[in-house]
């Protein structure tokens, strides 16, 4: 009976035996082969926002009271085209005073110029008046030595109003009056603000009567227009820049637009231990009435 009862329990660990080794013999699915697996058979989708590809912050060159606006948020805009101005009083009397100084610093500067040429002048003259005359003499004796001059040069004459130094410092002040004529002159350029590039007017943070400088008025330019979306790290990889996608827009129903991814993110954003991937998707025609800001819908086959 014993020997009964032994056999059944050696038959039975080889039996555990067997299943434990044959029931390893087929490995899990790994995490990259489900990812493969996933994007051979489907497509990603994201959500997103539209923006235009660039978009430019506009300011004025110098504080002052606004005077002009010549637009709203939602205007087109053509390069060149005049958006807002500052009142130009101050600037403009700035650009008087600057070059008034400026006509001061030259004529100080051609006095101080003719002062030392009068200086040199007499100098020069009797110099040549001091050379001696070459009169033989009939007494076999050696000539003198000839003395050094002792009468100042013009590089070191002294005086009033003369001499290098008064030159470089009515010169300096020359090219300090210069410069400030240039910095006025920009400043009174820089209390009007024109547009850089065509494109739309995004915002508008001033109005006529208010004190502004930095940051007034964004201009998108919407000639290209992008879908900035979110993609999971798992979808992400699915993503290449130049691959077709499509956008659906909320009130189109089902109608989609071609378009084409231009950006992924190389580095993730970490949101509650959830990281995504910014990528810019391009429309390949900009869609007519198509809003900034608005929501949008991608698709990337994969």
């Amino acid at each position: 009976m014993r020997w009964i009862v032994l056999a059944a329990v050696v038959v039975g660990a080889i039996v555990v035996s067997g299943v434990a080794f044959w029931g390893g013999s087929e490995p899990a699915p790994t995490p990259a082969a489900k990812k493969v697996e996933r994007v051979a058979n489907g497509s990603v989708t994201a959500k997103g926002t539209v923006q235009p590809v660039a978009s430019r912050s506009l300011s004025f060159a110098i504080s002052g009271t606004v005077s002009e606006l010549k637009v709203k948020a939602g205007d087109s805009v053509a390069v060149g085209q005049v958006l807002a101005r500052l009142d130009t009083a101050a600037a403009k009397e700035a650009v008087t005073d600057a070059e008034t100084a400026l006509s001061e610093a030259a004529d100080a500067l051609a006095e101080a110029t003719a002062a030392a040429t009068a200086t040199c002048a007499p100098v020069q003259a009797a110099g040549a008046q001091s050379a001696p005359s070459a009169a033989p003499s009939a007494s076999p004796r050696a000539s003198a030595s000839p003395r050094a001059s002792t009468a100042p040069s013009c590089s070191s004459t002294s005086g009033r109003g003369g001499g290098a130094d008064a030159i470089f410092t009515a010169q300096q002040q020359v090219n300090n009056a210069t410069a400030a004529v240039s910095r006025a002159e920009r400043n009174l350029a820089g209390t009007t603000i024109t547009a850089p590039v065509t494109g739309k007017v995004l915002t508008v943070t001033i109005k006529v009567g208010d004190t502004a400088r930095s940051n007034v008025i964004t201009l998108g330019v919407v000639s290209t227009m992008l879908v900035k979306a979110s993609f999971s790290e798992s979808d992400v990889v699915a993503v290449s820049v130049g691959q077709t996608a499509s956008v659906t827009l909320p009130g189109t129903g089902s109608k989609t637009y071609a378009a084409t991814v231009s950006q992924v993110a190389e580095v993730g954003t970490v949101t509650n231990r959830l990281v995504t991937y910014e990528v810019l998707i391009a429309f390949d025609q900009v869609p007519e009435g198509l809003l900034v800001g608005q929501s949008a819908n991608v698709t990337v086959p994969a």
